[in-house]
């Protein structure tokens, strides 16, 4: 699939951004004396064009998609973390994410605790590249994403609660904002567990949360959420890049595709609490 149609004058990412980011990346996934290292691909005499006709176009998940594109290069720990280029919803600038992609393997049962430490230190190789990306002025989701929080109006609250579960804090503002936007209160939580404590003290009408997270994941969350006579009602909304289905995420209620727009997220939560939003 050619991409020619997203390149403009006025586009905030270039060619040299992208190989810039690139060699971040590297850096820092597969750092010296990790081991066997790929080599860093030279695309130093394509254009931006061919530079991403190299890449997964992961576009069109959702009715409001943005851009998406993505090139499974994995680190030193996991194959399957992704480098990935994507549109933000707000403003249409792009900006570079590094998406763990936790949910291409499945632990066995005798070595899950294996898999947590794991799934720890791929978020912490995450956290790495993204810094360094900002500590040399390429745009991330943290950075578009606040420049986007402030464009919400914020009228009344709605007597119904939200609890939005994320282990980034970017991503768990930027939902705060959206539904903040639609009048509802909202808390927010960082892990699994702070979101089952919550829950039993707060009894929100809606759990929004994300589906890969260090610990308990979104769909552990719904599990022992649905398993309490107490909770089994409160319905759960997970988001996520992972290619799964509401099927393999149940007994989650519902699942929205990341990245979703303000529309996308005001529908589902519409569904899921029984009244149309604005």
């Amino acid at each position: 699939m050619k991409v020619e149609a997203i390149v403009a004058p006025d586009l905030n990412i270039s060619h040299h951004d992208v190989i810039r980011a690139l060699r971040i990346y590297w850096r820092h996934a597969w750092p010296a004396g990790s081991g066997i290292c790929p080599v860093l691909p030279d695309w130093s005499d394509l254009s931006l064009p061919e530079v991403l006709n190299r890449f997964a176009d992961e576009t069109g998940r959702t009715a409001h998609a943005c851009r998406r594109f993505v090139l499974r290069l994995g680190n030193y720990l996991y194959p399957h973390m992704k480098f990935a280029i994507e549109q933000c919803v707000y403003g249409g600038g792009f900006y570079f994410l590094a998406d763990c992609h936790d949910d291409a393997d499945t632990p066995r049962a005798d070595d899950s605790g294996q898999w947590q430490v794991l799934r720890t230190r791929n978020f912490e190789i995450k956290l790495a590249i993204e810094a360094a990306w900002e500590d040399a002025s390429l745009p991330t989701f943290r950075t578009t994403s606040e420049a986007a929080t402030g464009t919400f109006k914020r009228p009344g609250t709605d007597h119904r609660r939200i609890l939005i579960v994320d282990d980034e804090p970017a991503n768990a503002a930027l939902t705060d904002a959206m539904l903040r936007a639609e009048g509802f209160g909202t808390e927010t939580a960082a892990s699994g567990a702070d979101a089952l404590d919550r829950v039993n003290e707060q009894r929100p009408d809606l759990v929004v949360s994300d589906y890969e997270m260090p610990g308990l994941t979104g769909r552990d969350v719904a599990r022992r959420l649905k398993a309490d006579k107490d909770t089994r009602q409160i319905p759960v909304l997970i988001c996520t890049y992972a290619d799964v289905s509401e099927a393999d995420l149940r007994p989650a209620d519902a699942l929205l595709r990341r990245p979703f727009s303000r529309e996308d997220l005001s529908a589902a939560v519409g569904r899921l609490l029984g009244r149309r939003l604005s």
